[in-house]
């Protein structure tokens, strides 16, 4: 197909699938977006799956479940003002369009217009945004020689390394008082703040996302139960982004060292992902992909986290790589329109 025929199709499919209110507990319309990917790949092969009341879908070209390539794309998006696609001075504007609708619409139209003597999938997960679980669980069925999440970075940039994801909900404990008498009681949100005070001591907070480090970020603060009174228990929600220098168990065991009497929860840790660029199924696919771009391949590493990491954890390697385009989960979310069909180019050759 010509480029603009086949551009043109991407951009409708992404904009009709970014018209679909896919977020958190909002199942119905995870069940109409699905349903248009089905007909879009009426001739392939489908699997359901219903994980935890969501519905994610296996569409192959092979009833085999040891496959040669797995695209795996999340379907799923973060709350916005509205839902829908604008094209404007060559971008696609819109909740979804980088992150990653897009992207999903170029596989369907590279699942849709080519064939190949490869067993191809295409995984599409509902459930990324709020770190569920639904790709680990489908992954106990697949496995593969190659995966492709189109989900890490920007401007085609080769992600190899990916942060670890460790969640805590931290509790303190104290004494109850008059709000006007505070020295007779002992606050326990004094103790939360100067925890985390302490603990930025130890993680430093990068100034951007050139220092991969590991991040400690405080999500939620609670305590008290009325205006006028000192709280006897107070908790904090931890959303720390790790690395291999700092593993989750080190980590946790900083934060008890800091304070006696505090709970740790750990409401959810998920592992990094890497991938070796030295092998030569990853070597190609940078050889392959700089014939398209017509330039140097960046290699980075990503401060995110994406399904990508279920893949490595099955060490199977995976290219994590993103089209052009900024500001995900952002109202000024874009991806450029001419870097889809780049991505459609280098997708074309690796199948």
């Amino acid at each position: 197909m010509k480029k603009n025929k086949v551009l043109n199709e991407i951009v409708n499919n992404a904009k009709l699938l970014m018209g679909f209110k896919t977020i958190k507990d909002n199942y119905s319309e995870f069940d109409k977006a699905l349903e248009f990917v089905e007909n879009e790949l009426s001739n392939y092969y489908v699997k359901e799956y219903i994980i935890d009341n969501y519905k994610n879908l296996v569409i192959s070209n092979t009833k085999d479940k040891d496959l040669d390539v797995i695209f795996c794309c999340h379907i799923d998006v973060v709350p916005a003002e509205k839902y829908e696609g604008t094209v404007d001075n060559g971008k696609l504007y819109g909740r979804g369009s980088f992150d990653m609708k897009g992207q999903l619409s170029v596989v369907i139209s590279l699942l849709k217009n080519n064939k190949s003597n490869k067993k191809i999938a295409l995984m599409i997960t509902s459930d990324e945004e709020i770190g569920g679980m639904c790709c680990k669980e489908i992954l106990k069925d697949y496995n593969a020689k190659l995966a492709v999440v189109p989900d890490g970075g920007k401007n085609f940039e080769l992600v190899i390394e990916e942060k670890g994801l460790l969640q805590l909900e931290i509790t303190a404990y104290g004494v109850t008082a008059h709000a006007s008498e505070p020295y007779k009681g002992n606050n326990p949100l004094l103790t939360l703040m100067f925890l985390y005070e302490n603990l930025l001591d130890i993680y430093r907070m990068p100034k951007d996302e050139t220092e991969f480090v590991t991040s400690v970020n405080l999500s939620k603060l609670n305590g008290g139960d009325a205006n006028n009174m000192v709280p006897s228990k107070a908790t904090m929600v931890l959303d720390i982004r790790y690395t291999k220098e700092n593993p989750p168990e080190v980590i946790i065991n900083d934060i008890k060292s800091l304070c006696d009497n505090i709970e740790v929860k750990i409401l959810g840790k998920d592992p990094m992902f890497h991938v070796d660029k030295d092998l030569d199924i990853i070597k190609d696919f940078i050889k392959d992909s700089e014939k398209v771009l017509g330039r140097e391949l960046v290699i980075q590493k990503c401060v995110a986290t994406s399904d990508a990491i279920y893949f490595s954890e099955k060490n199977i390697p995976t290219i994590l790589m993103n089209p052009v385009g900024n500001f995900w989960h952002g109202p000024g979310e874009y991806v450029e329109i001419d870097s889809l069909y780049s991505l459609y180019e280098i997708f074309k050759n690796l199948i």
